[in-house]
């Protein structure tokens, strides 16, 4: 069974573990490095840490059972005619690689949905790659492309560069 657990400063060792695996496990192909400057960048545990204390930000470990299996993202953030109050960003949501394809993303997609909702929010945005895979479980959450540009990282592979702003409404 999928179950979603908020996570607290106590979680941040488990949430950094999984959160570096599962981007391993998707998005090396992006990379001529395999990814090492991204998540040396981007993936800081002192990032997380801080984050995990923000209001603003919410961390949900995603569980099949007993076993975490990944993490999702999710960010008061304003966006074009959007202000913060009423629109909230999916800034991330992984999952190990043996756990994609099973229909677990649109699981993971109703409990952003809901939640975003409890929060009163009229708009859920993100940004994907348009290589990725998952684009296609966006779309058929409801989302749109509203914005397209391409990535200016040294080490991005430059057919991989295209990133997607998508929203949905709710």
């Amino acid at each position: 069974m999928i179950t979603f657990k908020k996570c607290e400063e106590i979680d941040l060792d488990l949430l950094h573990e999984i959160a570096i695996q599962s981007y391993n496990d998707t998005y090396k192909y992006l990379w001529k490095d395999e990814g090492k400057s991204y998540l040396e960048r981007f993936y800081k545990k002192e990032t997380f840490k801080e984050e995990l204390s923000a209001s603003d930000i919410f961390y949900f470990l995603v569980y099949n059972d007993e076993e975490p299996i990944g993490f999702v993202k999710l960010k008061e953030s304003a966006i074009d005619s959007y202000s913060k109050s009423e629109s909230i960003e999916l800034d991330k949501l992984y999952l190990l690689g043996k756990y994609t394809g099973k229909g677990i993303g649109k699981m993971i997609m109703n409990f952003v949905i809901s939640f975003s909702k409890e929060k009163k929010c009229s708009v859920i945005w993100l940004k994907v790659m348009e290589t990725s895979p998952a684009k296609f479980v966006y779309e058929k959450s409801g989302f749109v492309e509203i914005d397209k540009y391409n990535l200016d990282y040294p080490q991005i592979v430059e057919e991989h560069a295209s990133i997607l702003t998508m929203v949905c409404k709710i």
